[in-house]
């Protein structure tokens, strides 16, 4: 298995990444939420993992800071 990092994600890779289904991907897409490129010749939609790290967003909650 390759260690490198991967600019641009299948649908698949993109679920995995973000630890949901691939109809919530296509939920997101479908939405507007989530920009995707689509290959030439109908072979399949890649994601910028840039763009799925923008819909990933800090928690307001507050930590407990004792231990």
């Amino acid at each position: 298995m390759s260690t490198e990092v991967k600019e641009w994600l299948t649908i698949n890779e993109s679920a995995e990444y973000l630890r949901v289904t691939r109809q919530t991907i296509y939920n997101y897409i479908n939405e507007g939420v989530l920009p995707y490129f689509e290959l030439k010749g109908g072979r399949g939609k890649r994601i910028k993992r840039a763009d799925l790290d923008q819909l990933l967003t800090p928690s307001q909650q507050k930590v407990d800071e004792e231990i």
